[in-house]
């Protein structure tokens, strides 16, 4: 890695971590496009170096939530409960897969089906939350009868557990886009206690993604991996104070335009091979 190679991964690093830190929004969703487009790499690596970015940039932020106590133990168990297994599963054996050329151009067009999935769901998400400010939150209603069964919330908690950790684990993406949604509608936890919930749940699945890509052929950039969280250190905190400043709206607004526009790209790119 010459020095213009490195330069550019600490740029990108930089501006990731910027994005991340103005809205929360999950670097795999913006990292995936940086790396299959603008470092050209295979599906599989990228989905591989993408998952340890993203368990390096959590680190960190898992630990203030711990301190804080907004992570509510019990569920992000027993998501990770039904998480990890189909999580090391998949993981293991799509890593498998980087010398299979089909299996990886297949491998980006599901990567890209789920970065539009994952603009609809922040597009859902936010118009869900633009009718609670209107309407008060009748999304309450379905979480309270969810909770009023327990076994019922237990088994859904794993079941939706098992859903994540394999998308996690074919695409390192939709930790926090997926998450969030699930816990605030079908379990009724407050902000705080979402963020808090999903960001440790979201760790623990980018690193057992990390642990199984790295022991496949040629499935991770490690290198890239550590200089983009490096950059995402400085970019994050210039974020955060950026978006006390900006309404929270349009912070959610502008990073949909990014990611859709990422997620077009993808997908001409794609096509043009």
């Amino acid at each position: 890695m010459d020095f213009a190679d490195l330069l550019l991964r600490v740029v990108l690093g930089l501006v990731i971590g910027f994005c991340i830190g103005l809205t929360g929004v999950g670097g795999g969703v913006l990292v995936l496009p940086a790396l299959t487009l603008l470092l050209r790499m295979n599906a599989v690596m990228a989905v591989g170096t993408a998952s340890l970015y993203a368990f390096l940039t959590k680190i960190s932020a898992t630990f203030h939530h711990a301190k804080l106590k907004t992570i509510d133990w019990t569920l992000s168990l027993l998501f990770l409960a039904g998480a990890i297994p189909v999580n090391f599963l998949v993981a293991r054996w799509i890593a498998g897969q980087g010398a299979n050329e089909e299996f990886t151009a297949a491998l980006k067009t599901f990567i890209t089906g789920m970065v539009f999935f994952c603009v609809a769901m922040m597009v859902f998400n936010l118009a869900r939350k633009i009718l609670a400010q209107k309407k008060g939150d009748t999304n309450e209603q379905l979480s309270d009868r969810i909770a009023k069964l327990p076994i019922l919330r237990r088994t859904l908690a794993v079941a939706l557990g098992g859903v994540v950790g394999a998308l996690i684990g074919a695409t390192s993406i939709g930790g926090g886009v997926l998450i969030v949604p699930m816990l605030m509608i079908l379990f009724g936890l407050e902000a705080r206690q979402t963020v808090g919930s999903s960001i440790f749940i979201a760790v623990m699945l980018t690193l057992v993604t990390a642990i199984s890509y790295f022991s496949g052929e040629n499935s991770m950039d490690a290198m890239t991996a550590i200089v983009m969280a490096a950059g995402s250190l400085v970019g994050v905190p210039f974020g955060s104070k950026l978006s006390v400043r900006m309404p929270e709206k349009l912070l959610q607004v502008v990073v949909i335009g990014i990611i859709l526009i990422a997620a077009v790209m993808m997908l001409v790119n794609g096509g043009s091979h």
